[in-house]
């Protein structure tokens, strides 16, 4: 049971994962230098505050492989970068096959990985005692070649909302209210300023590079509470590529060091909100 003055925050680690589940793995082309590459580095080490958060999940298989931030119908050929995909974000094929895996065997991995994830965001967020969900990734510092944003410096935190630059709505409904996201932002300026050197680009941006992806669509905007997408910029904490599953001592601390930044912000935030 967790803690009655933890916060009331539902974490959801989508693209944490290393997994390459049994059903598949002598068909996957991809090492673990792969893996780590296409997926969120060490996002499970980051986003782990314990229990001084109501609820967290991480998703355990390789976003490579599955990726819970797609929409269930939303699959190669039309999309290579679909929940389950041909290529990796480096253009890597992922399958012995470059036509990648067939549907009975897409079936099997949506089944037994895919929904069962979201049906855990579905329950938790029915929760009374949680307020508000964050769909946490990190992001490169540059955008890549196949990216809107190539090339392009990016801030060190962006958070989505589903909306434009201002956290307003856009093309459709927002998953968070504008109010909550600038508050979001405001507070998160001033713990990173404090802590980190953030000059030439604004400290944290709202719906730029990224505004949010399925998980925040789904959860956020048929949901009972507000969905924000978080994204942290991975230079923060990283220094080289990674070549381990888990960091070594020296990435631990910069790792600790920013998760407790984060923390304090969004404790910082539910104090604003009144709730705590």
């Amino acid at each position: 049971m967790a803690p009655i003055n933890c916060l009331p925050l539902l974490i959801s680690v989508p693209h944490g994962g290393l997994e390459v589940p049994p059903e598949v793995s002598s068909c996957c082309r991809l090492d673990l230098q792969a893996l780590l590459r296409d997926g969120d580095t060490w996002a499970g080490y980051l986003y782990d505050f314990g229990e001084r958060v109501r609820a967290r999940f991480q998703f355990p298989v390789a976003r490579a492989v599955v990726d819970v931030n797609r929409a269930a119908g939303d699959r190669p050929p039309q999309n290579p970068d679909g929940v389950v995909k041909t290529v990796t974000v480096n253009d890597e094929y992922i399958w012995q096959d470059p036509a990648g895996l067939t549907g009975r065997q897409v079936k099997q991995l949506l089944d037994r990985y895919y929904y069962p994830y979201h049906a855990l965001l579905s329950a938790a967020s029915g929760n009374r005692n949680i307020l508000l969900g964050l769909d946490c990734h990190t992001m490169l510092a540059r955008g890549p070649d196949n990216s809107a944003d190539s090339g392009r410096e990016r801030p060190p935190v962006c958070l989505g909302n589903l909306g434009d630059p201002d956290g307003n709505a856009l093309d459709g409904p927002v998953s968070a209210p504008p109010e909550l996201i600038r508050t979001l932002r405001q507070v998160l300026e001033r713990y990173l300023k404090k802590y980190y050197h953030c000059a030439g680009i604004p400290a944290v941006q709202l719906n730029r590079p990224f505004s949010g992806g399925y998980i925040t669509r789904k959860h956020g905007r048929a949901g009972r509470i507000p969905w924000i997408q978080l994204e942290i910029n991975r230079s923060l904490y990283l220094i080289s590529e990674p070549r381990t599953a888990g960091p070594d001592r020296a990435a631990l601390r910069r790792i600790g060091k920013l998760k407790e930044v984060l923390f304090d912000a969004l404790q910082d935030l539910f104090a604003t909100q009144g709730g705590e």
